[in-house]
């Protein structure tokens, strides 16, 4: 199943480090490594299982001006699947339209629609990622709802989902699970991991 679809980053290497090798020491299931995501604007981040890399061409509703190569990288890991979309918009025009189409997308995976109501969809504040390209809808967004494992059937699921960009593409790394917490230590790694260093 693809998802298509930021947090402050703790510049020191050392730091980063530090922390990935006490959650190593926590979390076995969890294998980190650097990824550099191909035609990523030089993104680097860290996963914690070895990504697929797919691409197609694809129309997403709310960006105009036809269809785009959409990027996808994703694993499983610890019962939660981790994911990097991104996508080149092209135009400033739809610069600004992509990352509201991305999180329109991920809602509709979810069945949460737009606006959502209530808990369903919770903005956790701006997302800031050294190096990215200032955006206003630059966000982290928490939602729950249900994920399709089937046609007919259907799982509970909560996604964090961190919203950035760099030049014109457009950035969502999200991690998708039963149920997260906002202090889970994998999330705040995989977090602290979005650096374009260049």
């Amino acid at each position: 199943m693809q998802y298509f679809t930021v947090f402050r980053f703790v510049s020191a290497a050392t730091a980063a480090s530090g922390l990935l090798l006490a959650l190593m020491a926590c979390a076995p299931s969890l294998n980190w490594r650097e990824v550099r995501p191909p035609q990523g604007q030089g993104l680097v981040l860290m996963f914690p299982c070895k990504p697929e890399h797919h691409e197609r061409r694809l129309t997403l509703p709310g960006l105009n001006g036809g269809p785009v190569t959409m990027h996808l990288l994703s694993c499983e890991a610890d019962g939660r699947t981790w994911a990097l979309s991104y996508l080149d918009a092209s135009t400033p025009e739809r610069w600004l339209q992509a990352p509201h189409a991305l999180s329109d997308a991920l809602c509709a995976n979810l069945s949460v629609g737009r606006p959502a109501s209530g808990d369903a969809r919770r903005d956790l504040g701006p997302a800031a990622v050294p190096g990215m390209t200032p955006h206003p809808a630059a966000r982290i967004w928490q939602m729950t709802g249900q994920r399709p494992v089937s046609a007919t059937t259907f799982e509970a699921a909560q996604v964090q989902t961190w919203l950035f960009t760099k030049g014109l593409s457009v950035f969502q790394a999200s991690v998708w699970a039963p149920a997260l917490r906002e202090d889970d230590p994998g999330l705040k790694a995989f977090a602290s991991g979005f650096n374009f260093p260049h």
